[in-house]
């Protein structure tokens, strides 16, 4: 009787061991294909987490893998805002500045008709950034303005007082020469008078 407990518990060990492994390593595999699939629905809210955290080289990185890697037109569109908005937020030359907005008109341009499902917030933000961006290069730029106006005017006042200080000391020298002129006169005179007769 024992003898059969251990041969019918063999025979299900041998039965339901592989059995049971393939049943966990599909499950495993299941397990790995929701996981593998569920960053591409999470990349979008990841990155725009990272860009609303104040990451925006992260972010930019994030959007361009999604834009790289985007299966359907409708997800690398999606990408394609981001990256814009994310590439002026980080544009600090014209030139950078330019390919954001080149790259927002295309997403509009794919988008077509298609409601605005986007974050409004992260352009908002980006366009904030540039807005204070320019208000400060607008500020150095009167400074420096204010600035060179002020240095021009010094040097103009120190060229007028120049001239004025040329002009008196050719008043001087003038002045001088008449009176060596004078002493001349009155040299020869006296030296006119001591010669005899």
């Amino acid at each position: 009787m024992q003898k059969n407990h251990s041969l019918i518990f063999r025979w299900l060990y041998t039965l339901f061991l592989p059995l049971l492994m393939l049943l966990c390593s599909s499950s495993c595999t299941v397990m790995q294909m929701q996981a593998f699939q569920a960053p591409a629905t999470n990349t979008q809210a990841f990155a725009e987490q990272l860009f609303i955290n104040g990451d925006f080289e992260n972010a930019l990185l994030e959007y361009e893998q999604i834009y790289d890697t985007a299966l359907s037109p409708e997800d690398k569109n999606h990408a394609l805002y981001g990256l814009a908005c994310t590439q002026m937020m980080l544009a600090r030359t014209s030139d950078q500045l330019v390919e954001s907005i080149s790259n927002l008109q295309k997403w509009n341009a794919n988008k077509g008709t298609t409601p605005f499902t986007e974050n409004r917030h992260l352009l908002l933000l980006s366009l904030k950034q540039q807005s204070d961006l320019i208000q400060g290069k607008n500020k150095a730029l009167i400074e420096r303005e204010n600035l060179q106006n002020s240095l021009i005017a010094n040097q103009q006042i120190k060229i007028s007082q120049m001239t004025s200080t040329i002009d008196e000391l050719q008043n001087q020298i003038k002045k001088l020469d008449n009176q060596i002129q004078e002493l001349e006169a009155i040299d020869e005179n006296v030296q006119k008078q001591r010669k005899p007769i």
